[in-house]
């Protein structure tokens, strides 16, 4: 069913193409924002609470955007307006701490009038990728994959990623499949509580992977890119100029480039042998579809 038109303007500016940075935990979509966010005229969003509370009501209830799809749309669109008004109060570039009247606190601050175009890279957007399509008919995706084995190696240090795993958090009985949770059958579902931290990880991950794919099919090359984790390290320039083509951007390489170690391969010291072996099994076939196993 076709959407109906929409206008959004936020700060006095129409929305048109917003940029959605996608990918499983600890892929790499904070480096693709960094980047994002320092091209000139562009304001990208991370971790607003309006935005997670949308998109985690989404991403954990995929059957709602079915059974609602309307309201969904308008759902996310109110949370990104929201999070994409720039106020002397909620601008990153304004001054911190300093008083404001509280006429001028809801107004446009002085750098909205820079801002031509928004995106957004909150965490766990990409499991809200196909409401995020239905509300904002025009947006453009990045979508960054990352070796399975590292991702899962960086969620087992991670204590945000390994809350999801809580007994209270992983409540499976109301969503199949499960995207979220990388649960797509009932014998996955009845066997998930036993699994180990680490293959609920990657099935994490193999969940994600699996988003992926289903967007290069539903979506055209203007609209979708998907960036390998691994080339963008040595590869800054082409990297920079594929995001400039998709999404008018005007990123630099320089914004591409860590000074930091990128963690390629370190899950060869960071996961156990019985880690390695409960990845492997749950997430097998994706890796050696993506070339890593």
């Amino acid at each position: 069913m076709k959407q109906p038109s929409y206008i959004l303007v936020v700060n006095g500016t129409k929305v048109h193409r917003p940029v959605f940075v996608l990918g499983a935990p600890h892929s790499g979509v904070n480096l693709i924002a960094r980047a994002l966010r320092r091209a000139p005229g562009f304001h990208v969003g991370q971790g607003d609470a309006g935005v997670l509370n949308a998109i985690y009501a989404v991403a954990r209830r995929p059957s709602v955007v079915e059974q609602r799809a309307s309201g969904t749309a308008s759902l996310l669109r109110d949370a990104f307006a929201e999070s994409w008004l720039l106020t002397p109060l909620t601008c990153p570039l304004c001054p911190p701490g300093r008083r404001v009247a509280a006429r001028e606190s809801a107004e446009p601050c002085r750098h909205a009038r820079q801002v031509t175009r928004f995106g957004d890279a909150s965490p766990d957007l990409l499991y809200s990728a196909t409401a995020l399509n239905a509300a904002f008919s025009d947006a453009v995706f990045v979508q960054v994959i990352r070796d399975g084995r590292d991702v899962v190696a960086d969620m087992l240090d991670d204590e945000q990623s390994l809350a999801w795993f809580r007994p209270s958090m992983a409540n499976l009985d109301h969503e199949l499949p499960n995207p979220f949770f990388g649960i797509e059958t009932e014998q996955e579902r009845e066997e998930y509580p036993n699994l180990s931290i680490a293959a609920k990880c990657a099935m994490r991950w193999r969940g994600a992977v699996r988003l992926s794919a289903q967007l290069r099919k539903m979506l055209g090359a203007d609209r979708l890119m998907t960036l390998r984790y691994e080339d963008m390290f040595g590869g800054e320039v082409t990297t920079a100029e594929r995001l400039r083509a998709v999404t008018g951007a005007r990123v630099s390489a320089v914004e591409l480039v860590r000074t930091d170690a990128s963690g390629i391969g370190s899950w060869r010291n960071r996961l156990s042998g019985g880690q390695r072996k409960d990845v492997q099994s749950a997430a097998h076939a994706e890796l050696s579809r993506l070339g890593y196993a």
